[in-house]
């Protein structure tokens, strides 16, 4: 009896501290009833589990997002270089000058191309200097005979601007340090002949960078002497050997114009185009469809679609600062051809029955991009290995992507 009056005068004295301690508040309310979970449709289930499960796994052996650096190099991203040079001529170049962006050197022209593209625009973007139009540029550069990924002194490079009414000129290099490239930039100040900006960067030897250096296309080149000959003083120019005549007709595996292989021929010449060709097999990669989950927007699948559907997400990629298949497509550079697209679900599917299937075209047995969107999360890609195609892909998982052009 002694032992339960015990009990009960502690348990009584724990709750008095209890209510002292908090001041006299009210207990605290009773947790609310749990409510059965609600039923879900098992497909639909099914796909949000395995985005779950995309979304946890690590990337697979091999896989390559564009924006990343290969393991072991430092340095800059190439886009982030280019801002920071363009913010530098801004700064220092009096407002709406107007600059000629006349070459960089560099072993590909499709690295040249990319690095003045991208000038251009951050340039141009924030409006306070002017760029010298590309096509007057490339006249001119034509008649002097220079390259846009050649070597080009300071004083032609002033030549060239004066011949275009620019205040400046902006000329570079690219050199390989081993562990980085090196990418300068210059900018000169045509009537005072000083140098304006001089810009440096190290660039990751990202994947990017060196698909666009081995791309090619031409590299730095001497300058062509005047009259076009390139022999040596006093020699007669040998002449040069006739082009074979192309073929003004292809068949399904024939070799393309840019060094691919046909794949689909509609019968005529209609919308700018009758053929597809797809794109050598070395030009392959792994890439996320976009590097996050939104929709583009206004994508089709069918066959002649695949151009559109690339530069919708190509402008939707650029305007929001995302990377993905759609973009490294657009932007190679082979063999003299830089309009290379993402194919559409029905371009796709006929690389698959008119190639792989005849095991022609060098694609390996797995996933396939296309540029046809679904929604915000999914896009379409085809199983080369069984020819069965996804509708239920998240945009950030990595496929193969192989680009394709019209002509």
């Amino acid at each position: 009896m002694i032992k339960k009056r015990v009990f009960f005068v502690a348990v009584w004295a724990m709750a008095v501290v209890a209510v002292f301690a908090g001041g006299g508040s009210e207990p605290d309310p009773a947790p609310a009833p749990v409510t059965p979970a609600a039923r879900v449709d098992p497909a639909v289930q099914e796909r949000f589990d395995y985005l779950d499960r995309q979304l946890q796994a690590k990337p697979a052996e091999g896989t390559v997002i564009l924006t990343e650096a290969n393991s072991g190099s430092s340095g800059m991203d190439l886009d982030a270089a280019i801002r920071e040079a363009a913010a530098q001529m801004e700064a220092k170049i009096p407002a709406k000058t107007m600059l000629a962006l006349v070459s960089v050197a560099s072993p590909s022209t499709a690295f040249s191309t990319q690095v003045l593209t991208r000038l251009e625009s951050a340039i141009v973007s924030s409006g306070k200097l002017v760029v010298v139009d590309r096509a007057n540029l490339d006249k001119i550069r034509e008649e002097q005979g220079f390259q846009l990924s050649g070597e080009v002194d300071d004083e032609s490079a002033k030549s060239i601007g004066k011949l275009l009414g620019a205040g400046a000129i902006v000329t570079g290099s690219l050199a390989d340090l081993g562990d980085v490239y090196s990418l300068t930039l210059k900018a000169i100040n045509i009537e005072t002949a000083t140098v304006a900006v001089s810009y440096l960067a190290d660039l990751a030897k990202s994947v990017r960078v060196e698909t666009l250096l081995a791309s090619g296309g031409g590299g730095t080149a001497p300058r062509r002497p005047a009259g076009g000959s390139t022999a040596p003083a006093g020699q007669a120019a040998a002449p040069t050997p006739a082009a074979p005549p192309a073929p003004t007709t292809y068949k399904v595996g024939d070799a393309g114009p840019a060094g691919g292989i046909v794949f689909y021929d509609k019968g005529g010449f209609s919308d700018d185009w009758r053929y597809l060709e797809a794109a050598p097999a070395s030009t392959e990669i792994k890439s996320m469809w976009l590097s996050s989950l939104n929709s583009v927007g206004g994508t089709g699948l069918g066959i002649g679609r695949g151009k559109k559907n690339t530069e919708l997400i190509v402008a939707f990629m650029r305007k929001n600062g995302q990377t993905g298949a759609a973009e490294y497509c657009a932007e190679l550079y082979i063999n003299g051809f830089n309009d290379w697209f993402l194919p559409s679900n029905g371009e796709l599917n006929l690389m698959y029955q008119n190639l792989q299937v005849n095991d022609l075209g060098g694609f390996k047995d797995d996933r396939y991009w296309s540029s046809s969107e679904i929604d915000n999360v999914y896009a379409w890609e085809q199983n080369f290995s069984n020819g069965v195609q996804y509708n239920f892909t998240g945009k950030h998982y990595s496929c193969s992507v192989r680009a394709v052009r019209q002509f």
